[in-house]
């Protein structure tokens, strides 16, 4: 039996890169628990969000659908529509999501309803008991609402809040927190992903009193609009000075990229983040370096589910 799966983990984050990890870890680790951002403003999220005052659900779908035993169900939830009309771009999922919310009285009931559904392998809990607007406060002091404000390449962040300040996370959080071996965060947007899920009201203070690893899985890129210019200690930084209490360890990729790749990036006005180990060091914080990417890069840069779980693993038995 492998060491890991008596492990429990705690994962927080949203967009493309929590999934990514939960699938890494689903079949991997005793007791799993993701904590999802709720403050997408665009897309078929924000479009029910705006229409049915629902919390925006396509980072927790998409999460549910990581975790999903029932595969068949899953790729329904992931299914959009395109056919022209009122619910064209609109995931299945997302409007299941909405309706259950709505029949259960509830965002997180709507959500626990779902992994019922689809017989999830752990947990998925919302960051908060309903959505929340991301305030991006930028270096020249402006300050713009709304996740879709913080891919303007133009406007670089410096800070993120939450309105409303005081929406607790659901007691599940808190309780996932107490009980966890394992705390990850990440990877995915630094201030629109990773952030936002942990500003539910008690989540952070939970996570103060914790006293076991911390992991940070760190982008290999930065993303313009949010992180340009950012090394990887920024980016540990700004996690500190968003009162996450500490961050034990950092993953990182190791290995080179092909060139061609990443001038498609700088194109884009992305560049690798810089792993300088020096400040890493004077942080407290452990740094592990390891192939963490897909092979294909036919996509871009990602994660490979089984390389991250592996590495997250194998840092907190180590921590342990």
């Amino acid at each position: 039996m492998n060491v890991a799966e008596d492990l429990r983990v705690v994962a927080f984050g949203g967009g493309t890169g929590l999934p990514v990890l939960l699938r890494g870890l689903r079949d991997r680790v005793e007791d799993l628990t993701a904590v999802v951002t709720v403050g997408d403003d665009g897309g078929s999220s924000g479009r029910l969000r705006e229409e049915l005052g629902v919390a925006p659900p396509g980072d927790v779908r998409n999460c549910l659908v990581a975790l999903a035993g029932r595969k068949r169900l899953a790729e329904v939830f992931n299914y959009r529509f395109e056919s022209g009309g009122d619910l064209t771009d609109h995931a299945v999922g997302n409007l299941i999501i909405a309706a259950l919310s709505d029949m259960a009285g509830g965002f997180c009931a709507g959500v626990e309803q779902a992994a019922r559904f689809l017989r999830i392998k752990g947990r998925v809990y919302p960051a908060a008991e309903k959505s929340l607007t991301l305030v991006i406060t930028h270096p020249d002091g402006t300050v713009s609402r709304g996740e879709s404000t913080a891919r303007d390449p133009g406007k670089r962040a410096s800070s993120v809040a939450v309105e409303p300040a005081d929406v607790p996370a659901p007691p599940g959080v808190i309780e996932a927190i107490e009980n966890a071996d394992v705390v990850v965060l990440g990877p995915g947007s630094l201030f629109t992903s990773t952030i936002p899920a942990l500003l539910g009201g008690g989540s952070r203070e939970a996570l103060a009193r914790f006293d076991g690893p911390v992991v940070y899985a760190a982008n290999v890129m930065t993303q313009p609009g949010e992180t340009t210019g950012f090394s990887v200690s920024d980016h540990v930084r700004v996690l500190l000075e968003h009162g996450i209490p500490r961050v034990t360890d950092v993953i990182v990729h190791s290995g080179a990229l092909p060139e061609e790749l990443i001038s498609r990036y700088r194109a884009e006005g992305a560049d690798l983040a810089a792993v300088d180990r020096e400040a890493l060091e004077k942080m407290g914080v452990r740094l592990r370096e390891t192939d963490l990417l897909s092979d294909d890069f036919g996509a871009g840069v990602r994660h490979d589910p089984e390389k991250l779980a592996e590495a997250v693993c194998g840092v907190a038995l180590v921590r342990l």
